[in-house]
């Protein structure tokens, strides 16, 4: 076969044609043409990053008849044959299928000997980390003390397997992954030096695809032009490499956030019936909204992920009405889920449940927003008689007791000295004080009727309206009755009555207070804050104003 992948064609041949490792590069320059180089180098990164090429490279720098230079030329018949890869003095070795002591052991029998036509015997062990332990162990004693013509470049992906031993006696080189910004910019060039043109969107998909990888990307690239025409539209590389429509991805995390379970539905079927991996879309959509989150929380002109400027402003756009509490909270548990998505027999039940799920979760406010939502609820002007001071309602969080008395404050003891007051004002009081402790919302309103005794029964008549008609309900006739025998000692009762519209009770001392905490109770404000912390009104204590 004549034709050469994209990957071989435009290796780099020399130091400045090395894309996004500038931090090695120099410093390999740096060191050849000060003199001042290692007998062992240790190249270490992810796949397709640049550590064969780089070593290769150096190999020629070390050889080239100009050399050793950091600049090779490239021309000279040590050059040439390192790039054709046939270069007797240069030994490209896979550790991966030569893993044993005996390999290693043939490999130091070969390092004895000076180079035939070279200045450096140079050796590169690619995946080093394959070797055995007897390997390394055979390896190590050369690494220590190697002949001086011998130069090692070891290559590794799992640096973290490599024994310390033989990193000490290297000097480490760590590759970096490719900014997908940058990786875009360099598949342009390869396409404009293959006379070929793709639309931006479609080099920076290919570009994140890659994962950082230079090779990868590549192959992406090959792939599309093994098509044989020289456009493409972003569609039809979609399509043509099999990757997850972005758009739909798109259009997903809106119906999510927008609570749209039958848009929801619809799009996991499109990408169902079109053959997508459902495991592609579920870390497509993680990483959409993790963008969301990123471009609505990043300052203007930040790079992000190597996105464009217009996807960018897309993305925010698309989260400006949403918080990112909010966001926080749905990638919270799509990735939760992940773990039972990735082991489910059908990934798509899984897939679809969690989306539906996250379709009803409610907006999440920010501490400043509920700080704005209580302010703005407390400058309302209630229908009550004295407005109440907002911050004057102390409330607990319904998450913590969910039943309706267990967060109310213990109830203080009955007041000794034994009997009921012979006074139905002063038996009110007690009463009314009593109960707030534990009926908060029954004792304000009890505040507001007039009593008197009847035998031992504490006839209580509350003023005319429907919820005081509420509170003459058999059940909370029998809890004040409770309260009461509490209070009192048996012998003891209460009955509640409302008065009819012509027959509105004379207010008792101390009824004014009693008004302010029922206006208290009913403020927007109060409402507000146990709406927003699922909280419940354990106590009302009015300001005097």
């Amino acid at each position: 076969m004549s034709y050469l992948v994209l990957a071989r064609k435009h290796r780099p041949a020399t130091f400045d044609q090395v894309v996004g490792q500038e931090h090695v590069t120099r410093t390999l320059a740096g060191a050849l043409a000060s003199g001042r180089l290692a007998h062992a180098f240790m190249f270490t990164g992810p796949r397709g990053v640049g550590k064969t090429s780089v070593a290769r490279i150096l190999a020629k720098a070390l050889n080239c008849d100009a050399g050793p230079t950091a600049e090779p030329c490239g021309q000279c018949s040590h050059c040439a044959e390192i790039d054709a890869g046939n270069a007797l003095d240069v030994q490209e070795i896979d550790a991966a299928s030569n893993s044993s002591v005996e390999d290693v052991r043939e490999l130091r029998e070969v390092i004895r000997y000076r180079p035939q036509a070279a200045r450096y015997r140079v050796t590169i062990l690619d995946e080093v980390h394959m070797l055995s332990k007897a390997a390394f162990n055979a390896l190590l004693k050369t690494l220590e003390e190697p002949p001086e013509h011998a130069v090692f470049i070891l290559a590794t992906t799992d640096v973290h397997k490599v024994p310390l031993t033989i990193l000490s006696r290297c000097q480490r080189y760590d590759f970096r992954r490719l900014p997908p910004k940058l990786l875009a910019e360099h598949l342009d060039n390869v396409l404009r030096s293959e006379g070929c043109q793709l639309a931006p969107e479609s080099l920076a998909l290919m570009a994140r695809e890659a994962d950082g990888s230079v090779r990868d990307a590549l192959s992406l690239l090959d792939q599309v032009l093994s098509l044989g025409r020289q456009e493409l539209g972003h569609a039809e590389v979609v399509e043509l490499l099999g990757l997850v429509d972005r758009e739909l991805v798109a259009a997903c995390a809106d119906a999510v956030l927008a609570g749209d379970p039958a848009r929801v539905l619809d799009i996991v079927s499109q990408v169902y019936g079109a053959g997508g991996e459902m495991q592609a879309f579920y870390g497509a959509l993680q990483e959409e909204l993790r963008n969301l989150a990123a471009a609505k929380a990043a300052p203007q002109g930040m790079d992000l992920f190597g996105l464009t400027d217009e996807e960018v402003a897309s993305l925010r756009a698309r989260g400006q009405d949403f918080s990112p509490e909010t966001l926080h909270e749905v990638f919270d548990i799509l990735a939760r889920a992940e773990e039972l998505f990735r082991r489910a027999a059908q990934p798509r039940l899984v897939l679809e449940m969690t989306l539906l799920r996250l379709t009803q979760v409610k907006p999440v406010l920010s501490l400043d927003q509920i700080i704005q939502g209580l302010e703005t609820a407390g400058g309302a002007n209630p229908a009550a008689a004295t407005p109440a001071a907002p911050h004057a309602a102390a409330a607990t969080n319904r998450k913590a007791a969910p039943a309706k008395h267990t967060a109310a404050a213990p109830a203080a003891p009955p007041p000794s000295g034994g009997g009921r007051p012979s006074s139905a004002e002063k038996a009110l009081k007690e009463l009314v004080d009593y109960a707030s402790r534990q009926e908060p919302m029954m004792s304000s309103q009890l505040g507001r009727g007039r009593a008197e005794w009847n035998g031992d029964v504490l006839v209580i008549t509350l003023p005319h309206g429907p919820r005081n008609g509420q509170l003459c309900k058999t059940d909370n006739q029998a809890r004040l009755g409770r309260l009461a025998a509490e209070l009192w000692g048996g012998g003891s009762t209460v009955r509640l009555t409302v008065a009819t519209q012509q027959e509105e009770p004379t207010p008792p001392p101390g009824a004014d207070e009693a008004a302010r905490a029922a206006a208290l109770a009913e403020h927007p404000a109060v409402a507000e804050a146990m709406d927003v912390f699922e909280a419940q009104v354990v106590s009302l204590k009015p300001s005097k104003e």
